[in-house]
């Protein structure tokens, strides 16, 4: 989702960066509380290429998580003693939720997240569409609630809503099939969690400054093996292994592997479960997924250039498309190596703005 920049009119900046543009702000914000953290983000990052060549905040928050779990006493790591690693953690914390948290005001009223909502809206069906996003923001909840879409996210109650596990577990515990149902898997900026009659327990409410309940990184497992983030996981692998499931897959790059062994266990057991993976860049032929989709029909990679499908892969071609996916795909023309061009087909599908786009269009008038 992008807005006018306010420094220059002539272009637009997103309302939220991506995980790069996340990554540079709490780089940014833990440098500036000191230059020995600023150090020990640079060692922390080394640590983390030596497996992950170009790491992200959630590799750099799940390498100080496990610097928490390892110092002890007077321990130093990376420079830091165990309060200032707790400290730096709560800065990468506090960071998230504050940029991942746009004033409501900047939300534009067209978006592809309002797109995808119109078109959920329109649309007629007998079982619930279900999104699992890894996303921490409440775009999804602004877009849905504006085009009056009833949406269920595992919490129940009106005065401060609490997180209800059986709601995933049994269908008749939660709303029908004219409701979307929400599944935060790596937490969100409205979650905390609340002690109440001695017993703890995972509430929904205003977004939480301290992001407290935003998880991304391999604790979320760790930490919270009971609730929310087990019970998400289960819907998961409960929605593959229904008959004939469909997973659309858009903006996720298959980097967190809990979610990846998921994925692709469901489709490994059941042929009849098909996963649709678009993708706005075209995956090198080395990648892991392209492996995994030459290995199962039931898989398939859709690229700008190329597509694996039923196990095949093969590249787009420049033949004027069916008029209804007509604003998805293109021909252009492009070098073809010895000084002149050719033509060649281009598949859009996987920017999310182009996809809601789409949707939108399909949906009865």
């Amino acid at each position: 989702m992008r807005i006018p920049d306010p420094l220059d009119i002539s272009r637009t900046v997103p309302i939220i960066p991506a995980v790069a543009g996340l990554t540079t702000a709490c780089e940014i914000d833990v440098s500036t509380a000191g230059s020995h953290f600023a150090a020990a983000w640079k060692a922390i990052d080394a640590h983390c290429r030596i497996t992950t060549p170009q790491p992200n905040v959630e590799n750099i928050l799940s390498h100080v998580r496990m610097m928490l779990r390892a110092i002890s006493g007077s321990d130093v790591l990376c420079g830091l003693t165990r309060a200032s690693i707790e400290e730096f953690e709560g800065i990468i914390r506090r960071t998230i939720a504050r940029v991942v948290n746009p004033d409501s005001e900047k939300i534009p009223d067209e978006s592809p997240h309002r797109n995808l909502a119109q078109w959920l809206a329109k649309t007629v069906r007998n079982c619930p569409v279900e999104i699992f996003t890894l996303n921490y923001d409440v775009l999804i909840e602004h877009a849905l609630e504006a085009e009056r879409v009833p949406i269920f996210d595992g919490f129940v109650g009106s005065y401060q809503p609490f997180f209800y596990p059986d709601s995933l577990r049994r269908s008749e515990a939660a709303p029908g099939g004219n409701w979307v149902r929400l599944w935060k898997m790596h937490g969100s900026i409205t979650w905390r969690r609340v002690g109440k009659g001695g017993r703890q327990r995972v509430v929904r409410g205003n977004p939480d400054p301290d992001g407290a309940m935003i998880y991304p990184s391999f604790e979320k497992y760790d930490e919270s093996r009971l609730q929310p983030y087990s019970a998400f996981a289960d819907r998961l692998s409960r929605f593959l292994e229904q008959d004939d499931a469909l997973l659309i897959v858009s903006g996720f790059s298959f980097g967190d592997e809990h979610i990846n062994n998921l994925i692709f266990s469901a489709l490994e057991g059941r042929p009849r479960t098909h996963v649709y993976s678009l993708h706005f860049d075209e995956l090198p032929i080395d990648n892991d997924l392209v492996r995994r989709a030459n290995q199962r029909p039931n898989m398939m990679v859709i690229g700008p250039k190329s597509a694996i499908i039923g196990g095949v892969r093969g590249n787009w071609l420049p033949i004027d498309p069916p008029a209804f996916i007509s604003g998805a795909f293109e021909i252009k023309d492009e070098d073809d190596g010895s000084g002149g061009t050719k033509k060649v087909g281009l598949m859009k599908l996987g920017d999310f703005g182009i996809l809601s786009g789409f949707l939108k269009a399909m949906a009865p008038a």
